[in-house]
């Protein structure tokens, strides 16, 4: 099946080998996030988990973590771990 270079987009691929314990980072051009997350899978069949993000995706999360103090992420990281506790 041939596709249009035109439909094709850039995704960031993160996955998870859960046997190795290992993260990968792969830059592909899909049409979808979901067509760029199977081919990760496809090439890496032990995956136990993958998840695309598009450009404007990971240029938003750099630029709201750029935006975060060091304080209030330590603190949400606190609440959070006092709810587990709580639990």
């Amino acid at each position: 099946m041939t596709t249009s270079k035109q439909t094709q987009q850039k995704f960031l691929v993160i996955s998870y080998d859960d046997d190795q314990q290992q993260w990968f980072y792969d830059f592909v051009v899909a049409e979808s996030e979901q067509a760029a997350v199977d081919k990760v899978c496809t090439d890496r069949d032990y995956l136990i988990a993958a998840d695309a993000l598009s450009p404007e995706t990971v240029n938003n999360l750099a630029h709201k973590l750029n935006e975060q103090t060091m304080e209030s992420m330590e603190g949400r990281e606190r609440t959070a771990h006092e709810q587990v506790e709580a639990r």
